[in-house]
């Protein structure tokens, strides 16, 4: 976390430097005070009404500069969980497809939620009050030693004991946070399959099933929430138990410097006052350093993920109009651990043609198409686009579009769906909405107009619709469609296969087990898996 610290370094320092100022002033209130006090009992009221007068003037003036601090250290705490987040966010989208897939959704919203508040609250809003208090423990000691350094030596000894305390179960604490943290991972990985899956829960009528678990992963959750908590308190309790027993001595102290005639009544007043100055900042330091020694764990989760970048897959560029063939050469998969998928696949992808991959669910259509995309890598053989291995071709991602059997759309309007953020006209847009037979969205209005989440003011055949034209609209030299047909009526599933014999330019390759007899003679190729 150095370097987002180092980022906004600036904004550190200033926040500071207004505290050292503070500190200066709250240490020239206590002085005033004293002062006030020496001159109320000596009943000199003019001295008594002038350093009142100043001792005002000088609280406003550390509540100007103690309120400048606050608002600059929450300027470098925010700035600061901002770029981490956003590196965060950064290294989320480097990750290709198969390595996003190893981590469950709830895992990632667990980390950029629950982790990164920790690392805000308990990293970067401590690093300035820790900072705050250390400026403050300096010079309140230095007056301390200035006013009576017997008292100053006895101060620094025993309020510094607390210290020692978050120290002394550092493994503990961090044990703790970490419990907590993983567990939080799992609770909201549960919940998003649950939500995920919202309509099987009802059509089952499981909801008891699920909130019963529910309970069961929450409790958890909790205890873990709480036994965290609680370790933070007894080692709180124990420096605060610690901290006010030292304050409690040295106030006798300071008692008997009255009684022997080495204080004054306003040296007195003084003292009591910088010993609160110093005793509370010490025990706050107390917390402070229990908070940066629990968040340790969490701060190296969250910059591990940052730090463990994709691996790159190529160095190779295809210009997108110099694409040839894709081809299979006596190509074998396994998934670890499993039997061969596919055992000594040969297949040839002419620029231009139309192929329709059929077969059983298992028999290896979308894993063939996947080594294609270069998730995976052969067990033997070679995948090729132009005779380079796919797993040398930089740009791949703009070789081939693919259009899964999931309509996934954006809560976006619609010309953002469907140009996915390119800079396309409108007329082309209207011309593939046509070509898909969208026909009354085929307008500017209708362009504009918002796709709800889960895209729910679309029908299914119109989702799927969307997504074929935005494919179409792509125009990359490969159009993969897996299961374009799945669950759509007879009509609908006759209209789509007729929208996709008409793609004439660049090479179609369907996954489907639904295609109709009728259209299989329109196409190039059947390339059977069994």
């Amino acid at each position: 976390m150095k370097k987002y610290i180092k980022g906004n370094l600036k904004l550190l320092l200033v926040a500071i430097t207004f505290s050292i100022m503070a500190a200066f002033l709250a240490v020239r209130v206590q002085f005033l005070k004293g002062n006030v006090l020496d001159y109320a009992l000596g009943k000199n009221m003019h001295n008594t009404l002038i350093y009142g007068l100043y001792l005002g003037g000088f609280i406003l003036l550390e509540l100007v500069f103690h309120y400048l601090y606050d608002i600059n250290r929450g300027k470098f705490a925010v700035n600061s969980i901002r770029q981490v987040k956003l590196d965060y966010f950064k290294s989320l989208l480097a990750k290709d497809y198969p390595g996003f897939l190893k981590r469950k959704q709830g895992e990632y919203l667990a980390q950029y939620t629950n982790e990164m508040e920790i690392i805000e609250n308990q990293f970067y809003s401590t690093i300035p009050m820790l900072a705050e208090i250390i400026v403050k423990i300096i010079i309140v000691s230095t007056s301390l030693f200035i006013l009576d350094y017997r008292i100053a030596i006895m101060t620094l000894f025993l309020l510094t004991m607390p210290l020692y305390v978050p120290k002394l179960v550092e493994k503990k604490l961090q044990k703790a946070q970490t419990e907590h943290v993983k567990q939080f991972e799992n609770h909201i990985k549960t919940i998003t399959d649950w939500l995920n899956g919202f309509e099987i829960i009802k059509n089952f009528s499981i909801e008891k099933n699920i909130k019963e678990k529910f309970m069961e992963s929450n409790n958890i959750t909790m205890e873990k929430n709480l036994k965290k908590r609680q370790m933070g308190y007894l080692t709180r309790s124990i420096s605060a138990l610690l901290s006010y027993l030292s304050h409690f001595i040295i106030l006798i102290f300071a008692a008997y410097l009255v009684l022997s005639g080495d204080f004054s009544a306003g040296d007195f007043f003084i003292a009591v006052g910088m010993i609160d100055q110093l005793s509370y900042p010490i025990i706050s330091l107390s917390y402070f350093i229990q908070d940066l020694i629990s968040v340790k764990p969490v701060n190296k989760s969250v910059l591990d993920f940052i730090n463990n970048q994709s691996i790159e897959h190529g160095s190779l560029d295809i210009p997108k109009e110099g694409f040839k063939e894709a081809l299979f050469r006596d190509v074998s998969f396994a998934y670890e651990d499993h039997e061969k998928i596919i055992d000594n696949l040969n297949i040839r992808f002419i620029r231009d043609k139309q192929y329709l991959l059929k077969g059983i669910s298992g028999s290896g259509k979308t894993t063939s198409v996947n080594l294609l995309l270069n998730y995976y890598r052969p067990s033997s053989g070679r995948v090729e686009i132009n005779s380079i291995p796919v797993s040398e071709i930089k740009n791949l991602n703009q070789i081939i579009t693919v259009m899964r059997q999931d309509a996934v759309l954006f809560e976006e309007s619609l010309r953002n769906n469907l140009t996915m953020y390119q800079d396309i006209p409108d007329e082309k847009i209207i011309d593939a909405l046509y070509r898909v037979g969208l026909d009354k969205y085929a307008n500017d209005d209708s362009l504009d107009m918002l796709i709800n989440e889960g895209a729910t003011n679309l029908s299914g055949g119109e989702k799927r619709r969307v997504t074929l034209a935005r494919s179409i609209l792509r125009e990359t030299p490969i159009l993969i469609l897996d299961e374009p047909l799945a669950n759509l009526d007879e009509r609908n599933a006759r209209a789509i296969e007729s929208q996709l014999l008409s793609i004439k330019d660049r090479t179609l390759i369907i996954i489907s087990h639904q295609f109709s007899l009728g259209n299989m003679g329109k196409l190039d190729e059947i390339i059977e898996f069994r």
